[in-house]
């Protein structure tokens, strides 16, 4: 009976909201864990509001606002650093002991009537953070617990349990206040968070996959990199951590005008906390009607920006009827607005309209608007009522007049933030394509935009639309997605499905079958995984049928999409025995004697074993990395990417080096997300990684929208590798042209121009002296080495000469700077010239100085000895020249003085050679060997 009724629930969750196989315990403990947390905190918060405001007073409710914004910004920072460097099963435990605990304790002195007034302070700041903390702590445990696909399937079941919660919790505490003292539901609070830590324990052991580091650091969102700044460089973010800070202060006014009137209305402070406890209840309960019955038609009907007047126009009519009639109806309606209307109109609306922003820089920047902004915020609420309630001695009444002003000022701000978004996301477009004349979208929805841009965009607006669409899984845009599964792209077709994926649509299963075949890889994968997300029943025949099907294109998409679909679902990949499936494929390619069917079979093995991740496959994936088919080997590489293994990582660097592997090892590497970047410096930084890699780790980091990318490539700059410096400086001034909004300490850049310039003038020492040793009597054998010499010297002066101007293009617009660069280097000496007096006029003395002599000088065809001079440069002697180009990194130029040298035959010569009979590098190693005639040592 009891296996009958649990596969009914089973069925019953799988039918109506798509939890599958391998998920039942893991989302049901989660979600009854956040129902246990929001429970409890609508059963404590009603009581410490009724006794603090009963005991208190409600004129003391300013100051605390002040209290528990500077408290809880000060724990928040705490709690962030500590996240850094301890594990987040720890501090979570952590925070919810100590909370039970401190609620223990004082209500234990509360109940004693031991300092009343401080107890009450105190537990009024407890309360407020351990609503911030553990709500916080729990969404970051869950985004450990589901990967991406898997939350965007189920947040939003998990999500029902603090709604239930929330209203649960009010409701009772609003029936047990007239049988039980409220001081003793404190009690009954802190006994609930222990079945949390139960809880907790039970998820973290059971139900948190073992992750690698980079899939966490993927997965946690913590505050970006100078938030502050970012937000000042953007006029769209500034908009918007202004409405939702001008949101909170108006909710922190509401809120203390709703308390006012509710003091005024009941002395007993069991029946304030019944009040409190069932209109908390009551908000939440209305909140969730409008959610689902009205949001989406009022944002999608009305648009972004007219849906952001519906909170301040409600909260005007309030405040406007508290003006007049400060009574108990007038509180609790215009409360009801805010609260309701807040978390889901006005929520719905503000996520629309961050949209066009970089999901980089969004990520960057909301943990600190939701935390530190709402803070802020509400300590500048709470210094605005005492200046008004206990500095003037104002009334309720004054409170409503300046609500009234500050929503003047929202309503202000929100006409702006609307035509900032749609200058945002008509930019945006046309940055994307600026060849095409762009459709107008002013005066429509977002909704409408994003269809607009779908029905008449380019191929790569498409793409852009398409991946927004992920961000705002709105099932109205199927249709609009759903037409490109047929587009003549593959790209378009594979982003459509993955689109589609999101949007949690069906599909017409013939349609998704035909894809099956399709010539993309790409495209058959997803369509295999949208087929297995639709199907809910019978799915165990459905992926077997698949997987056993005689055309090894679909068994391979099959095999792919169950392993990308199980990746981190242990009972799943048991259950279908994934491992044992990919086993078998590997068995069969020994069988088959097709060449393609093999790679096809090759393909879809590494494909499965790379997205399944399972550890025992890492060898297989290895192995293929050394097939002698090319495309192997890049499928072999892509497969490393997706284990996000950290021992894949030195080799996959060595796969940037050949220029048929190069793009399938960046995606690769890049698919290690911004955790990768210490890997990729500590692989420059190993002294036995060869030149050749080094110089190509700059063009992963350009692509990693994170500020540790600007300071891993600027540290690159202090290194005596001239092509690694180099290569660091274009990837520098790519980031700067992609992600504009990751800030380069300009005060740096000058002591590094001034390096490179210095560097510029001893390697045109070097050149010189060799150059005037050319036409000395010597053997043709001397004077060819000579010769390559002076043309590699020559070409270390061109590269040197990029570098300090591709740093200058870090201090100035990077555009111009290159243009003067490219002019200096013309043939038509008008435009060298201009391009001199251009710099002239824009560098500052400091740099104009260091510059212009170097930049005249690079403009003449003949190098004489009165530039050398102007120039003050030092000419050293033969031997110093040899020393110095020794001493550097560059490999070329080394091998280039050790030919010199073997041709010179000088014995004084030759023992300069001997130090680089060790060196890591083997041809320099050789070639020393080789002029002390000696063995050549293996490395």
């Amino acid at each position: 009976m009891l296996e009958q009724s649990k596969d009914l629930i089973k069925a019953f969750l799988l039918r109506t909201f798509d939890v599958r196989e391998g998920e039942y315990q893991r989302v049901l403990l989660m979600q009854l864990n956040i129902f246990l947390l929001i429970f409890t905190l609508l059963v404590i918060k009603p009581v410490v509001n009724a006794q603090f405001l009963s005991m208190m007073g409600v004129d003391q409710l300013p100051l605390m606002f002040l209290m528990v914004a500077i408290s809880a910004m000060g724990v928040s920072m705490i709690y962030s650093r500590a996240l850094g460097s301890r594990s987040l099963r720890r501090i979570s435990n952590s925070t919810l002991l100590i909370s039970v605990i401190l609620l223990t304790f004082f209500g234990i002195l509360l109940k004693l009537s031991i300092s009343p007034a401080l107890v009450l302070y105190v537990l009024y700041v407890i309360v407020a953070i351990f609503a911030v903390l553990s709500t916080s702590q729990f969404w970051i445990m869950a985004n450990l617990a589901f990967d991406a696909r898997e939350a965007k399937r189920l947040f939003s079941f998990i999500g029902a349990g603090p709604i239930a919660g929330g209203v649960a919790g009010g409701y009772m505490t609003s029936i047990m206040a007239n049988y039980i003292e409220g001081t003793n539901l404190i009690f009954f609070g802190a006994g609930l968070l222990c079945v949390c830590i139960y809880l907790n324990n039970v998820i973290w052991t059971r139900h948190i996959p073992k992750l690698t580091r980079f899939q966490r650091k993927k997965r946690m969102k913590d505050f970006g990199d100078h938030p502050i700044w970012l937000i000042r460089q953007s006029k769209h973010l500034t908009y918007l951590a202004l409405i939702i800070g001008i949101g909170v202060i108006v909710s922190k006014l509401i809120e203390f005008q709703f308390s006012s009137v509710a003091v005024q209305s009941f002395d007993d402070p069991d029946e304030l906390t019944s009040f409190f406890g069932f209109w908390l209840s009551t908000f939440n309960v209305v909140s969730l009607l409008i959610q689902l019955f009205l949001t989406r038609r009022i944002v999608g009907t009305y648009g972004v920006g007219t849906s952001l007047f519906a909170l301040p126009g409600g909260i005007l009519l309030g405040s406007s009827l508290l003006l007049f009639a400060p009574v108990l109806w007038a509180g609790i309606f215009t409360r009801l607005w805010e609260v309701s209307v807040k978390q889901s109109v006005n929520k719905s609306a503000t996520e629309l309209l961050a949209l066009p922003i970089p999901s980089g820089i969004k990520s960057q920047t909301k943990s600190f608007i939701d935390v530190f902004v709402d803070l802020a915020a509400t300590g500048l609420a709470g210094l605005m009522l005492i200046f008004l309630i206990n500095g003037l001695d104002l009334s309720v009444r004054a409170v409503s007049i300046l609500t009234i002003f500050i929503l003047i000022i929202w309503i202000w701000v929100a006409l702006k933030v609307r035509q900032e978004y749609l200058n945002s996301f008509k930019s945006k477009l046309a940055q994307i394509d600026k060849k095409n004349v762009q459709p107008d979208y002013s005066n429509i929805s977002v909704l409408n935009g994003l269809k607009r841009a779908l029905e008449t965009g380019t191929e790569q607006q498409i793409l852009y639309v398409l991946d927004k669409v992920r961000e705002i899984p709105d099932k109205r845009l199927f249709d609009n997605v759903s037409q490109f599964l047929v587009h003549q792209s593959p790209i378009v077709r594979a982003r459509a499905l993955q689109s589609i994926y999101y949007l949690e649509k069906t599909v017409d299963p013939q349609v998704l079958e035909g894809l099956l075949s399709d010539p993309d890889q790409e495209v058959r994968y997803k369509a295999f995984a949208q087929l297995l997300r639709q199907t809910k029943e019978q799915r165990i025949n459905l992926i077997h049928n698949y997987l056993t099907h005689s055309d090894p294109t679909i068994s391979g998409a099959a095999l792919v999409g169950l392993a990308e679909e199980a990746r981190n679902n242990e009972e799943m990949k048991r259950l279908l025995k994934v491992e044992q499936r990919i086993h078998e494929k590997i068995d069969y390619i020994g069988l088959s004697e097709n060449p393609e069917e093999k790679y096809l079979y090759k393909v879809m093995i590494l494909r499965a074993a790379g997205h399944a991740n399972i550890p025992a496959f890492y060898p297989i994936i290895r192995s293929f990395m050394d097939d002698k088919e090319v495309r192997v080997i890049n499928e072999a590489i892509l497969a490393a990417g997706f284990t996000m293994n950290v021992t894949f990582i030195e080799r996959l660097a060595e796969f940037l080096v050949p220029r048929e592997t190069r793009k399938n090892a960046q995606l690769a590497l890049l698919n290690y997300g911004v955790g990768i970047l210490p890997e990729l410096d500590r692989v420059v930084r190993n002294a036995t990684t060869r030149a050749e890699v080094t110089h190509m780790i700059p063009g992963v980091l350009e692509r990693i929208d994170a500020y540790a990318s600007v300071k891993v490539l600027l540290s690159f700059l202090n290194t005596n590798d001239v092509m690694l410096r180099l290569e660091a400086l274009r990837s520098l001034n790519a980031l700067q042209r992609d992600f504009p909004h990751l800030r380069i300490n300009k005060k740096d850049i000058l002591g590094h121009v001034i390096d490179e310039c210095n560097v510029y003038k001893n390697i045109l020492g070097v050149f010189y002296k060799q150059r005037q040793l050319l036409p000395v009597h010597e053997s043709a054998q001397i004077k060819e080495a000579r010769t390559q010499l002076t043309s590699l010297l020559e070409r270390r002066l061109d590269g040197t000469l990029e570098r300090i101007f591709r740093l200058i293009g870090l201090r100035y617009p990077p555009d111009d700077i290159i243009s003067a660069y490219e002019g200096i280097r013309s043939v038509n000496e008008h435009v060298r010239l201009n391009s001199v007096e251009y710099l002239d006029n824009l560098l500052e003395p400091t740099l104009k100085k260091a510059l212009l002599p170097i930049a005249e000088s690079a403009m003449l065809d003949v190098l004489s000895k009165d530039i050398i001079d102007h120039l003050k440069v030092t000419v050293p002697d033969e031997k110093k020249c040899l020393v110095m180009l020794l001493d550097g990194r560059d490999a070329k130029l080394k091998l280039a003085v050790f030919k010199l040298i073997e041709a010179v035959g000088s014995v004084e010569y030759k023992e300069m050679v001997r130090p680089f009979l060790n060196s890591h590098h083997e041809k320099i190693r050789e070639q020393a060997a080789k002029i002390l005639g000696q063995q050549a040592k293996t490395s």
